[in-house]
């Protein structure tokens, strides 16, 4: 086995465990389980060093786990513990699982609780599908696997469409990657002449830079037509001296409206948002005229690219949505 530590980034449990399902059993066997706590035990067991990353609940469930852990010889000294989330508990049982974990310590892992440095010297990583569960836990992930590699994670993300808002109110929900985030570069369009700008919004090591302004040009590399982006020079504008520009008005083609509805549809949740929304959203992005836009609209609902439906609100009113055309999904528009 090599000398070096393998960390194990998972989840422990206190598991009740009976020989028939556990909705129908009378008594339980109690037990440490979890992805992490079993994968980190059967690699003590072959002779080698493993160490858990996690996090538990503080009561006494929690510590008990963490004692039990320790005892199998595994390096627990990296464990965190937590007064916000309880250990979770799960009943097993002829097969059958019933988890009660939410929500759960482990999921509530922060990055800025791992101890990064330990990992440089690490043999291996592993991790389970935990990582793609929306919570804190995802980005520790992420940061485990940057800190193992040594190597730098380059985030690509849409920002949200919220009207005035900027730097990080702009990850909608997201927020706490740019929290995470070292650098953070924050790409648009200016609204008075249509330049693309990127904008070096948060530095952590250094003063950010300028903004850089660009367009970008149709060209063709060696027979093949493609873009390529064109520098146009630097300014002191930030994001929000960008958002907060007055849109210039231009007159826009019925074919430049159409693209702008699906693109807008493509980026909402399920490609499918009330129609009242959907045109503010276009005539914002674009800034057609209602007549241009009734006209795209129209044509792509006879095409079938894009379908219309009511939907009846929790207040007993119906409410007209948009959607996205696709076979598998038609007509199955979330009731807000």
């Amino acid at each position: 086995m090599p000398e070096k530590p393998l960390f194990c980034l998972g989840e422990a449990w206190v598991e009740l465990g009976a020989d028939t399902v556990p909705e129908l059993a009378e008594t339980f066997r109690v037990s440490v389980g979890g992805w992490g706590a079993a994968f980190c035990r059967a690699y003590v067991r072959a002779g080698g060093h493993a160490a858990l990353l996690s996090q538990l609940g503080a009561a006494p469930f929690g510590r008990k786990v963490a004692a039990q852990l320790a005892a199998d010889g595994i390096d627990c000294t990296h464990l965190c513990f937590t007064d916000a989330a309880r250990t979770p508990v799960v009943f097993s049982g002829a097969g059958k699982l019933l988890p009660y974990r939410a929500p759960s310590a482990e999921l509530l892992y922060a990055p800025e609780q791992l101890d990064a440095a330990a990992l440089r010297g690490a043999f291996a990583l592993c991790f389970s599908s935990g990582c793609l569960l929306d919570s804190p836990a995802r980005l520790t992930h992420l940061k485990a696997i940057a800190a193992a590699q040594q190597c730098a994670v380059l985030l690509v993300m849409h920002s949200n469409k919220k009207q005035g808002v900027s730097d990080r109110k702009r990850l909608a929900d997201s927020s706490d990657i740019w929290d995470m985030a070292r650098s953070v570069l924050m790409m648009g369009r200016s609204n008075s002449d249509g330049k693309i700008y990127l904008s070096h919004e948060k530095s952590s090591y250094s003063r950010p830079q300028q903004t850089v302004l660009l367009h970008i040009e149709d060209v063709e590399l060696d027979g093949v037509r493609t873009a390529q982006a064109v520098f146009d020079g630097y300014t002191d504008k930030k994001d929000a001296d960008f958002i907060k520009e007055p849109r210039v008005r231009q007159a826009q083609t019925k074919e430049d409206t159409r693209d702008a509805i699906l693109n807008v549809l493509a980026e909402s949740r399920l490609g499918s948002m009330a129609s009242s929304e959907l045109r503010a959203a276009v005539v914002k992005e674009i800034g057609c005229s209602d007549h241009t836009y009734n006209r795209a609209y129209s044509e792509l609902v006879r095409s079938g690219e894009v379908t219309k439906c009511t939907i009846r609100q929790r207040d007993g009113r119906n409410k007209w949505y948009s959607s996205l055309y696709c076979s598998e999904t038609s007509g199955k528009v979330q009731k807000l």
